[in-house]
């Protein structure tokens, strides 16, 4: 079997892996100017930017590791680049719809269904190149 290095989702590794940078930096920011060191400190705006960057992690690593997989097993090119699209909008829309309300918001909702959707869909095609022997069939 000949395995594909995972190039796609290196391209959007790295493109998550700025959105997830920017909002680490939000999160420092919002430490250094409301001198809070550890926690949230019983600030409400303090615990929705550890929040939003908790979530990305939470759903990142995984789904990217899960893509990584199905490219290195020969997923199609098209189907790896609606995955990461999907991905990057889904997460870059979860965290503007956070950020601009604490609760439930169009952003929050569409991008956490994008990421759910990528979720499920780089899992399910995971076991079935699992089932096929681990190379995806041509058709």
């Amino acid at each position: 079997m000949q395995v594909t290095l995972p190039l796609i989702t290196a391209l959007y590794a790295g493109l998550n892996g700025l959105v997830a940078l920017f909002l680490s930096i939000r999160v420092t920011m919002a430490r250094a100017k409301k001198k809070i060191d550890i926690g949230d400190g019983g600030d409400q705006q303090m615990l929705q930017a550890i929040r939003v960057h908790g979530n990305n992690a939470e759903y990142l690593a995984l789904i990217l590791v899960l893509m990584a997989l199905i490219e290195a097993l020969g997923a199609p090119v098209m189907a790896l680049h609606v995955l990461g699209i999907a991905l990057t909008l889904g997460r870059v829309l979860h965290a503007q719809g956070m950020y601009s309300n604490a609760g439930p918001s169009v952003g929050r909702v569409a991008g956490q269904m994008a990421t759910w959707l990528v979720l499920a869909c780089s899992s399910l095609y995971a076991l079935y190149l699992f089932s096929v022997g681990g190379r995806a069939v041509a058709g």
